[in-house]
């Protein structure tokens, strides 16, 4: 019997590569596709001719009805927002009945970390998704006497046990009053009832995916956030509360790291950062970053700008600041879930390098290629790429992409691959589905 292996696909930049539409491309090779990491702070959005779903804990790969999915023991679960993602797709005409397993061993993201989140996690541009206080309690284990972690499999074999452990730990993090209460009782209502959706997909057996492979399957990984952003590695505190490794999939996803056969990382050509942190190649350095800032605490984004803002003005202005702003409105660079402006950037080489050097990435798909052609054309060249501490220019070309690629992309991509030492395995061309450019 021929044994199965499994590739792990990663970001290589700060997050909202297209990780989902690569997947979305890739799926087909492959018998199941795995969550490792990250939970609902990790939105993306799959286009499919049964229409669009934005997904944040099911894995990418649910618009394939013949592909098994899997959220591992590395994930943290947000039990409402799980099965408001499960009656999503199957209103869509999706059922995961008998495809989705979700690891009794994921962590739960308990009502008290959602709120400590919001309170505490503004000034790092959180998500505000309970998902890094989660993480910091699983390594907590107590507080009080209190046990600060909840796996499904605490829900699986108490529930009133658990639930109970969960309410002792909010109760000591907020002060007690009527009010809160009957709060608690409200929230764990909705607990329960979601719950109740999610268990028939829960699995005890921890090494299902093992004998899988065994047997001959082959497994994607699927990453969430990016490599950037990893917990260890990144600039910290702007961070994750997870690690974003391809080594981690195999401690996340439940699966020896004996069976792994490649990584495949995803990067876009215009790169953008959602929150604070370093971002060398940001367009108009500091005021983009305290202008988004600002726009993410004020809840302003893509309708304000429009109201505000001429992109195609902004792109001939030469202002740095104001071709981030037209790049982002033309390209649609707002979060999944949050809709706040993301900080927008040239394509840093010496950072991908960096990366696939690091996390030995074998091949690499670079999405938003089709963008690269609204920069303003200049005799010096038009394309900005960040290069260590400089830009390099190359020459500017006309969309729509095809096949036939003009010479100056394959200039770039030829540049990326000598940089990285690894192979570009194919271009995004547009947000649906099927534009995607394959290279040899």
């Amino acid at each position: 019997m021929t044994r199965g292996y499994a590739d792990v696909l990663v970001g290589l930049q700060y997050g909202d590569e297209g990780k989902a539409k690569i997947i979305d491309h890739l799926a087909h090779a492959y018998d199941i596709i795995a969550r490792f990491n990250g939970g609902a702070n990790a939105g993306h959005t799959v286009r499919t001719p049964l229409g669009s779903a934005k997904l944040a804990q099911v894995p990418s790969g649910a618009f394939h009805p013949d592909k098994l999915l899997y959220i591992g023991s590395g994930c943290a679960v947000n039990l409402e927002k799980l099965a408001g993602e499960i009656d999503a797709l199957e209103r869509a005409g999706l059922t995961l009945d008998g495809r989705l397993l979700i690891s009794g061993r994921c962590i739960v993201v308990q009502p008290v970390h959602v709120r400590m989140d919001v309170l505490h996690g503004s000034d790092i541009g959180t998500t505000g998704n309970g998902i890094g206080p989660c993480y910091a309690d699983l390594a907590l284990r107590m507080r009080s006497e209190c046990r600060t972690v909840v796996q499904l499999r605490d829900l699986h074999k108490n529930l009133d046990l658990a639930f109970g452990q969960m309410a002792a730990y909010d109760r000591l993090s907020a002060p007690c009053s009527k009010a809160h209460e009957a709060d608690i009782a409200a929230t764990f209502h909705r607990l329960r009832a979601a719950w109740t959706r999610i268990l028939p997909f829960v699995t005890m057996d921890d090494l299902f995916l093992t004998r899988l492979v065994r047997a001959g399957k082959r497994v994607l990984f699927e990453g969430a956030q990016s490599l950037q952003l990893d917990v260890s590695l990144g600039d910290q505190p702007y961070v994750t509360s997870s690690h974003t490794s391809a080594s981690f999939a195999y401690v996340g996803g439940d699966l020896s790291c004996h069976f792994h056969r490649k990584t495949i990382g995803v990067a876009k050509a215009i790169v953008s950062r959602v929150g604070a942190g370093p971002f060398p190649s940001e367009f108009g350095g500091t005021a983009s970053a305290s202008y988004c800032a600002r726009a993410a605490k004020e809840g302003t984004g893509h309708e304000a700008e429009r109201a505000r803002f001429d992109p195609r003005a902004l792109l001939a202005s030469g202002d740095p600041f104001e071709l981030g702003i037209a790049l982002r409105m033309l390209t649609d660079e707002y979060g999944t879930g949050s809709g706040r402006p993301r900080r927008i950037g040239a394509l840093d080489v010496s950072q991908l390098a960096d990366a696939a050097s690091r996390h030995a990435v074998d091949e690499i798909y670079l999405n938003k290629c089709d963008s690269l052609a609204l920069f303003p054309n200049k005799a010096s060249g038009a394309i900005p790429v960040f290069d260590e501490t400089s830009l390099r220019w190359f020459p500017s070309f006309a969309g729509p992409l095809n096949a036939s690629l003009p010479p100056s992309l394959r200039g770039l991509i030829a540049h990326i691959e000598r940089r990285t030492g690894s192979r570009i395995a194919g271009i995004g061309t547009g947000p649906a589905r099927d534009d995607i450019i394959c290279l040899q």
